[in-house]
């Protein structure tokens, strides 16, 4: 699989206030006929099977998703692009590290895997890949580790490294407001896919997610669609609700 050029943007984690009570289940039958399948990072067999979020939800939580609304934190959980079938002692071994902090020793420190097990060349492709489509998707950042990480993995996978923007850093202390904006007086309802997919930058798989969670009242409501994002929104608003 080729990483097309593309770009994520670089900050600081935000590593306070998460809860994993605000996510929600994640409602994944990958479990079921798992169990003596390879493991995707370790190729070793599942025995017993944990569905692991491949970017863990503490990382979202740092990597930006801390501000998201509830119903946002809930779909992103339940993701199945996000989902995989993995043993289970992997899994806690891997917890919510990202890319550039799980590493072998965590795998081989853990009791229940037995040792002599460690991620295989495909399976940090896998990571990589995984993780990088996962953070498009949801508009979410790296830290600067985790970007040299995935570029050097990327580029040893054969595929081209993504380009990172540094962003404004907040300082780790700085606790999460809330802004509560003016009524946008505007809804958008009732629009169809062809409408949708007019809009630059939208395409097809958008579109219907649009349709499907319609109407909109705010900026706020189209950005909670997953793959919108602030600049994505701003250009369905505009298409619809400009004057």
């Amino acid at each position: 699989m080729s990483v097309p050029s593309v770009s994520l943007p670089v900050a600081a984690e935000y590593d306070s206030g998460y809860d994993r009570d605000h996510w929600g289940p994640h409602n994944s039958d990958l479990c079921r006929g798992a169990v003596g399948s390879p493991d995707p990072y370790t190729g070793s067999p599942i025995d017993t099977c944990n569905v692991d979020h491949v970017v863990a939800l503490h990382e979202a939580h740092e990597s930006g998703g801390w501000a998201w609304p509830a119903a946002q934190k809930q779909r992103f959980s339940q993701d199945p692009d996000n989902h995989v079938a993995s043993r289970a002692c992997v899994n806690q071994s891997k917890g919510a590290d990202d890319i550039s902090e799980w590493s072998d020793a965590d795998i081989a420190s853990s009791s229940a895997c037995g040792g002599g097990y460690s991620v295989t060349p495909a399976g940090r492709c896998f990571l990589a890949r995984t993780t990088l489509a996962i953070k498009l998707a949801w508009d979410l950042s790296v830290d600067q580790s985790e970007a040299e990480a995935l570029g050097r993995t990327l580029a040893g996978c054969g595929d081209q490294a993504p380009g990172f923007s540094a962003q404004p850093q907040a300082p780790a202390t700085t606790t999460p407001t809330t802004t509560v904006a003016p009524p946008d007086e505007c809804v958008i309802a009732g629009r169809t896919a062809a409408q949708y997919d007019a809009v630059s930058g939208i395409g097809e798989v958008l579109s219907a997610r649009l349709v499907e969670a319609q109407p909109f009242t705010s900026r706020a409501d189209l950005e909670a669609v997953r793959g919108i994002g602030p600049a994505r929104s701003e250009a369905v608003w505009s298409h619809f609700c400009a004057p």
